[in-house]
């Protein structure tokens, strides 16, 4: 009995030993197995940080690229204004010879228009006035005269006052 115990504890003392041999084993897996785990996360750590650097510098490549065209759109649009200015101000001098040269040539013709000018008297009448220079007072003839000098004569054509200057137009084709 004394062997058979001895066997017994000897098994158990040797299958003792030999779980503490898988169990170093065990441990030293798992020991690697952490190691290993650590690397991975380390390299994954690393290889996510270099994506995120590499995410940032595009992105403000991309912000550069956006700030650079908005810069040129800028310079283009001032380009635009500044030679839409230039066009308006050579068409407003344009415009302006043109008006002065018609001003001119207005002044030209409505001078032509008049064959005299005639300082009313004393007794004077728009019929009077009308015989004397276009050798008829008929009323289309005075009302010519009169329509010509509104401004000068005022709403009423029978009151002409001495000392009125008056332009005495030409007449007409119809009325000659």
């Amino acid at each position: 009995m004394a062997d058979e115990k001895k066997g017994i504890f000897g098994k158990l003392f040797g299958k003792k030993d030999k779980v503490e041999e898988v169990a170093k084993e065990v441990k030293s897996e798992a020991e690697i197995a952490a190691e290993n785990a650590r690397r991975v996360a380390e390299t994954a750590q690393k290889k996510a940080e270099t994506e995120a650097r590499k995410a940032e510098y595009e992105a403000q490549k991309l912000a550069n690229e956006a700030e650079a065209k908005l810069e040129e759109a800028k310079r283009e649009a001032r380009e635009a204004l500044d030679e839409a200015k230039e066009a308006a101000k050579e068409k407003l001098e344009e415009m302006g010879s043109k008006k002065d040269n018609l001003a001119k040539e207005m002044a030209e013709k409505a001078a032509a228009a008049y064959i005299d000018n005639y300082t009313v008297q004393a007794n004077d009448t728009l019929s009077h006035i009308a015989m004397r220079f276009y050798g008829k007072a008929t009323p289309a003839h005075y009302t010519l005269i009169y329509e010509h000098n509104k401004d000068v004569i005022g709403g009423n054509m029978n009151l002409i006052k001495p000392g009125q200057v008056l332009r005495i137009p030409a007449l007409p084709e119809e009325l000659k």
